[in-house]
């Protein structure tokens, strides 16, 4: 309810003949935010009541109303501008407050209506994009230049364009898809599901080329001897000048892994990169990032890149940390109950295609357990 003195105030301002007192206690008041809300209201109903009084042209009922509302003198000349002035201070005043409500509003609308199941693209001024990975579409900067263009499941930075500071764009790939991403340097970079890129659209001349990496991706770095490429994971750095290699960074392996197919890459730590601090990896072998550690071994590389081409390779790994990954790649919720068994330890290899059924089927072979699929949940017991 708006207290008797500040609803004789609003009907004096709208009537332009509030003192500046009236409109200065007003002016406080409205700063809450509730009554912000009671003052848009009576706001509305005034217009509405004026509009009605115009179209039926009642005049002297509407010389009457404002004729109670002007009812105390009007303000001596010499405070006519002052009291404009405050009139324009609280009409800003409530405007802003509107133009937040409205902007709040519509953030809050498009993110609702953001299916979590669609691959994204964030831009430099946080406007996001879904990415329908059967269409085709544009993709432009803040000043409408085209900078890229996606066709269906690849999405495409030109080389060609030139700018004079670093803008980012941000995609989002979600549980049960993969997409390829080529950058403006002609690197392409294959993004495994529930993984995230951020990167420049274009690379400025003579500097390193960077990017953020969460999750899984394959790259094929373009070689750029004057522009070293340098991958962020977590704490880790990748830093490579042209080559092959797989990054995994899942919170379930609790580490980084970096696996060379070919050329050479420097794995570091630090904020500057160091030749003679850096552990050097060969083609064919592993990095492993722990605790601020960094070890090595030999391994066969199509173990951690088959999937790819839709393999699911698992080995000695526990089945809680299995779950998570089947519930990536199937997009599915898998809630398992049976303690003993998320602690055990499998190696097997699936084919993306095989059902949920089939998989299940083969680790029953080792250890008996049962579950039950409701839609997109499976439940283990």
């Amino acid at each position: 309810m708006i207290p008797s003195d500040i609803e004789k105030g609003i009907q004096r301002y709208l009537a332009n003949t509030a003192s500046e007192k009236e409109l200065k206690d007003l002016g406080e008041w409205v700063k809450d935010p509730s009554n912000e809300k009671l003052f848009k209201e009576y706001v509305l109903l005034h217009h509405a009541i004026n509009t009605g009084l115009n179209e039926i042209d009642d005049r002297p009922g509407k010389d009457r109303l404002f004729r109670e509302i002007g009812k105390k003198d009007a303000p001596a000349p010499r405070l006519k501008n002052r009291i404009l002035f405050k009139l324009v201070a609280v009409f800003l005043v409530v405007l802003g407050l509107a133009y937040l409500y409205y902007q709040n509003f519509s953030h809050n609308e498009q993110q609702q209506f953001i299916d979590p199941n669609q691959i994204t693209l964030q831009l430099e001024n946080g406007n996001i994009m879904v990415i329908d990975e059967e269409g085709k579409r544009k993709i432009t900067d803040a000043k409408g230049n085209e900078v890229g263009v996606q066709k269906g499941n690849t999405l495409s930075y030109g080389s060609g364009q030139e700018s004079e500071e670093l803008v980012y764009n941000q995609l989002n790939i979600p549980n049960g898809k993969q997409f390829e991403l080529e950058l403006a340097d002609g690197s392409t970079v294959f993004l495994n599901s529930g993984s995230s890129i951020k990167y420049p659209v274009s690379f400025l001349p003579g500097k390193t080329r960077e990017i953020s990496l969460e999750g899984e991706a394959y790259f094929k770095v373009e070689k750029d001897s004057a522009s070293p490429f340098v991958v962020n994971v977590g704490d880790l750095r990748v830093r490579v000048l042209g080559t092959e290699f797989n990054l995994s960074s899942y919170p379930e392996d609790n580490d980084v892994t970096a696996v060379l197919v070919e050329g050479s890459v420097g794995l570091y730590n630090k904020e500057v990169y160091r030749a003679e601090t850096a552990t050097i990896m060969k083609p064919g072998f592993r990095g492993v990032y722990s605790n601020g550690n960094i070890t090595l071994d030999e391994v066969d590389t199509t173990l951690y890149t088959s999937w790819k081409t839709g393999k699911l390779v698992f080995r000695s790994m526990q089945f809680k940390n299995i779950v998570k990954k089947l519930e990536r790649a199937y997009n599915v919720r898998i809630v398992n109950n049976n303690k003993e068994l998320g602690e055990q330890y499998f190696s097997a290899s699936f084919d993306k295609d095989e059902l949920m059924e089939q998989i299940f089927a083969s680790f029953r072979t080792s250890y008996r357990f049962t579950y039950m699929i409701e839609n997109d949940k499976i439940t283990i017991n």
